[in-house]
């Protein structure tokens, strides 16, 4: 009987593979190829016109935003146009624990701004895959069904495309009315993901007891 329930048991989420030829936040589109987070800072400047050309005057002004509190703050990141038009910073920047549970100084948070769903207002979104997975779908359905819940932001499961394995994402999404962005509101979004990423990596480094 306890041979039978040891063969039951299923094995722990293990730490991803720092591999960014085929991890990574920004799958390449088509035959694009991927910019690291490094020489996106390095091309910043360059893919600016890039990235604001065509922009709807609301979005442009809520990206602006958020350039100018990063600056201030002196962090690092890119722009991705390509990709959905996306503000790329090392994860660990935001939540340093993150280094403790498997991940790189080259994973990436991503951020981006949208037409919310009733079309009235902004949608602030702030992304990140956290450093876990398994080859057993079962295993990782049971992460996500065991998580802990958090209280603004969301844990669910994706497909990488470059490898087929499922990824654990966050994701924290922050509603704008009216469409404008201020330091203390950008702050305080930081500060919430920052927080439940911690609390997402402790529950799932204790998956499963």
């Amino acid at each position: 009987m306890t041979q039978e329930k040891d063969e039951r048991k299923r094995p722990n989420l293990r730490l991803v593979v720092n591999n960014p030829e085929k991890r990574v936040s920004r799958p390449a589109a088509g035959a694009d190829e991927f910019i690291s987070l490094e020489e996106l800072y390095q091309q910043q400047e360059a893919i600016r016109p890039d990235f604001y050309r065509d922009m709807e005057a609301w979005q442009a002004k809520a990206y602006t935003s958020i350039e100018r509190f990063l600056n201030l703050r002196d962090w690092p990141y890119g722009l991705d146009p390509h990709h959905g038009r996306l503000l790329v910073l090392p994860a660990a920047l935001i939540c340093p624990e993150m280094l403790d549970h498997g991940a790189s100084q080259e994973d990436e948070l991503l951020i981006y701004v949208t037409e919310d769903a009733t079309g009235q207002g902004l949608c602030l979104s702030l992304e990140a895959i956290l450093p876990y997975y398994s080859d057993d779908e079962a295993v990782m359905e049971d992460a996500i069904l065991f998580a802990p819940i958090l209280q603004y932001g969301s844990l669910f499961l994706e497909e990488n495309r470059h490898d087929g394995m499922l990824d654990i994402i966050y994701r924290l999404a922050f509603p704008l009315y009216p469409p404008a962005l201020t330091e203390k509101y950008l702050d305080r979004m930081f500060n919430v993901a920052a927080q439940e990423l911690s609390v997402a990596l402790q529950g799932l480094g204790e998956f499963p007891e």
